[in-house]
């Protein structure tokens, strides 16, 4: 049976991606990643909407495709701060950036 985060994970576009693409390198099941890791992947992914220069940062600014393209990544960010405030209890071990930009704080 599912684990409910990994559900929750499944459901965020490019959280979906990254962690296929980590089931797919590291060679396990999406289902066999731990809750931590997945976490801080989250916070990862999250951090790339507001990383100069990314692609994800391209889209949150309405590049290439304008209000599409802007409103798929507000879109994303929603979903993403959700899925870390309701998962992440803690810093974790596999966090990435510990500064989330939704309030220009530490988060900790």
């Amino acid at each position: 049976m599912t684990r409910q985060i990994i559900k929750d994970a499944l459901r965020i576009d490019e959280l979906s991606y990254n962690l296929d693409n980590i089931s797919t390198d590291d060679k396990v099941k999406i289902e066999d990643i731990p809750d931590d890791e997945v976490i801080g992947e989250a916070v990862y992914v999250l951090s790339l909407f507001f990383e100069p220069g990314h692609i994800n940062n391209t889209a949150l600014v309405g590049e290439p495709d304008g209000d599409y393209d802007r409103k798929w990544a507000l879109s994303e960010i929603r979903k993403l701060r959700a899925f870390v405030k309701k998962y992440r209890k803690a810093p974790t071990k596999y966090d990435n950036c510990l500064f989330l930009p939704a309030r220009d704080r530490f988060v900790a």
